[in-house]
């Protein structure tokens, strides 16, 4: 088998409307190292489903065909035509159209090695369905009726990236956060549900930004380049980091939850390896304490030029982030690897995936209005068609405080 043939496949499945705007910049990208156009939108209201597809039109150019682009990167699912905001409508909708939907992911991503799913937290379609998605694949479809699953998918590694709402949002939108949180960690059963789940937040990404671009461009842009450094790292076979490494160890601690950390564009003929890390490590994509980490990798991006004359190397970044850890008092598992691009100069990019941390920082956003719409909505339908029962609320509060107690700071 040549090398290229076992480059790690990645498939993007992204639902409702914010997914759908994140998923659409990957189009923006002449390469999507791993992903291709393994990409599918999703949502259950087929006017914006036709926005994303807009959006898609967008990012592609003029000449794209509408009508090709919803056969193979879009599917309205669920007959509800919107989730009402209220999560539980968005995992009916899901439950109702699942053969159709695990049919559709079969015929254009045949042989994925590892998805990559994409959900706003604060709204009811995509966070009710990913969810619930995730947790149909890794137990075998339990809730299928007709469709065959191929022997590919049962091998498939299920990462998360959840986007937390602005802080300034209604309420109902930081209630359904926690639970999205709650159910993108762990199932009804109380067992690990995604293998890796990523948190960035709109408020504190916004923060971050100066660039101008718009309220969601920058944001979703940033979001991109962090899901395309973590994936370029198993693109080469240099210190080779992958989604196993990212999964098994955090799995085991259970401590699977990540926030990216990104600098790009440093001058790597300048900076030490050390404070570029460090430069890094200011820019978490969630308000969190970087002390309270429990598992951290560490990707770094250099010219293949400078990685060749050996101005960097694996070495040099391995003992960088041996000293970052140790600076900071940090006693990880983790991995660090260097990763070549094309091109000369000496711009290098930094990523550091920091996994385990303390939730507080970011769920104290949310917590009030999640318990206070808790009692109003528990045995409620939202306005919709799904009740959300007292035991299922229940659950989700035992198994989000399970997971978070032990990954306290």
């Amino acid at each position: 088998m040549a090398a290229s043939d076992t480059f790690t496949r990645w498939s993007v499945i992204a639902s409702g409307e914010g997914g759908g705007r994140i998923a659409s910049q990957f189009f923006d990208r002449a390469e999507n190292p791993g992903i291709d156009e393994r990409i599918l939108v999703m949502n259950t209201n087929r006017s914006d489903l036709r926005n994303t597809i807009d959006r898609l039109q967008e990012h592609i150019g003029s000449g794209s065909d509408e009508e090709q682009l919803m056969n193979t990167h879009a599917l309205e699912f669920g007959s509800q035509q919107g989730a009402g905001n209220f999560f539980p409508n968005g995992e009916a909708c899901a439950l109702e159209d699942l053969d159709r939907i695990v049919g559709d992911i079969q015929d254009q991503m045949s042989g994925t090695d590892a998805f990559m799913h994409i959900a706003t937290l604060g709204g009811g379609t995509g966070n009710g369905s990913i969810p619930y998605l995730i947790d149909q694949f890794k137990n075998g479809l339990p809730d299928a009726q007709s469709v065959d699953v191929e022997d590919w998918m049962e091998s498939v590694i299920h990462a998360a990236f959840g986007v937390w709402p602005y802080y300034y949002e209604q309420p109902q939108r930081h209630f359904n956060a926690v639970c999205g949180l709650s159910r993108l960690l762990r199932t009804e059963d109380g067992t690990q549900n995604a293998g890796m789940v990523l948190l960035g937040a709109n408020s504190h990404l916004e923060a971050a930004s100066d660039d101008g671009n718009g309220q969601y461009d920058s944001i979703n842009g940033a979001i991109i380049e962090a899901v395309e450094l973590m994936i370029g790292a198993g693109r080469e076979t240099r210190s080779v980091i992958d989604i196993k490494d990212y999964v098994t160890i955090p799995s085991q601690m259970d401590a699977y939850h990540f926030t990216p950390a990104v600098a790009t564009d440093l001058d790597g003929s300048i900076f030490e390896l050390e404070y570029m890390l460090e430069q890094a490590a200011e820019n978490t994509f969630v308000p969190m304490d970087v002390e309270t980490t429990r598992a951290a990798y560490a990707i770094v991006r250099a010219p293949e030029s400078m990685i060749d004359n050996g101005e960097i190397s694996e070495p040099d970044v391995y003992d960088a982030f041996r000293d970052w850890t140790d600076s900071h008092g940090i006693n990880v598992a983790g991995q660090a690897s260097l990763t070549p691009k094309r091109g000369k100069g000496s711009d290098v990019d930094v990523l550091l995936l920091l996994g385990g941390f303390d939730l507080d920082p970011l769920l104290d956003h949310s917590w009030d209005d999640f318990e206070m719409l808790g009692e109003s909505l528990a045995g409620s339908n939202g306005g919709g068609e799904t009740d959300l029962t007292h035991a299922e609320l229940d659950q989700i509060v035992t198994n989000l405080e399970e997971y978070t107690d032990p990954n306290a700071g």
